[in-house]
C-alpha cells in the first residue's frame, strides 16, 4: 500500500467532509445539518464519516476551525470573490483621506457579507444552548476578529488609523455591521444599497477626519 497516498485519500476526505458540513450549515441550517445529510453532500461512506467524526460534536468543532480558516484565507480560496475584486482595484491613496475611509468601509462591509460569515452563525446560534461548541466558537472568534482588525488597519492605511480615537472607531463600527448583517438572515435586502454605509462614511469623517482637519 502506498502510505502517502492513502494518507492523502484520507486527508481528502475530511475536506470533502468539512465542506459539506458548511455547505449544510448555509444553504440548510443548524437544524438540518445532520452526520446523515453531510454524509449524502460529501459523497462518502458512514463508516468514513464516523472515521474522522464520531460524533455530530465532532463534526460541528471541527467545522467552527475550518470556517475560520476560510475566513482568514479567502483570497487564496476564492478567486472570482468580489472582496479579492475590491482589493485588486486601484485603491485611492493615504493621503486622499476621505476617498480612503469611505473605500475601506465598503471594503470591510463587503469582506463582511461572504457565505462564510452566515455558516458561522449558524454555529453561534446553536452554541447558546452548547457550552462545548460554544468554547470552540468563542476561541476561533478571536482569532477572526484579530485578524480583522489588522487587515482593517491595512485598508484605512497609517494617515488614518494613526490617528486618535481609531481603535474605538473600528470596535463601533464593525460591530454595528456584523449586528446589520444579521439581518440579511432574513431581509433579503441588497447589501450593495445598504442604507447604513453612508451612515459608517460619515462615522468615519466626523470622528477621524472633521475632528483634525
Amino acid at each position: 500500500m502506498d502510505v502517502r497516498n492513502q494518507a492523502d485519500r484520507t486527508a481528502h476526505s475530511r475536506e470533502l467532509i468539512l465542506d459539506a458540513t458548511i455547505e449544510c450549515l448555509l444553504r440548510e441550517g443548524y437544524a438540518a445539518t445532520t452526520t446523515v445529510q453531510v454524509q449524502a453532500m460529501a459523497g462518502v461512506t458512514r463508516g468514513r464519516l464516523l472515521h474522522h467524526f464520531p460524533s455530530k460534536q465532532d463534526l460541528l468543532t471541527a467545522a467552527v476551525a475550518r470556517l475560520g480558516e476560510q475566513r482568514l484565507n479567502r483570497r487564496l480560496e476564492d478567486e472570482d470573490d468580489e472582496f479579492d475584486r475590491m482589493l485588486g482595484e486601484a485603491r485611492p491613496g493615504e493621503s486622499d483621506l476621505g476617498a480612503r475611509a469611505d473605500w475601506a468601509i465598503v471594503t470591510l462591509w463587503t469582506g463582511l457579507m461572504h457565505s462564510s460569515f452566515f455558516s458561522a452563525l449558524e454555529l453561534w446560534t446553536a452554541s447558546r444552548t452548547d457550552d462545548e461548541l460554544a468554547d470552540s466558537v468563542r476561541s476561533h472568534e478571536k482569532i477572526v476578529l484579530d485578524r480583522v482588525r489588522e487587515n482593517a488597519r491595512e485598508l484605512f492605511g497609517s494617515e488614518i488609523t494613526r490617528r486618535p480615537g481609531y481603535d474605538e472607531f473600528f470596535t463601533m463600527v464593525f460591530a454595528s455591521m456584523r449586528g446589520m448583517a444579521v439581518t440579511y438572515t432574513f431581509s433579503r435586502r441588497d447589501p450593495h444599497r445598504e442604507p447604513m454605509l453612508s451612515t459608517w462614511k460619515k462615522a468615519a469623517r466626523t470622528l477621524l477626519l472633521d475632528a483634525v482637519e
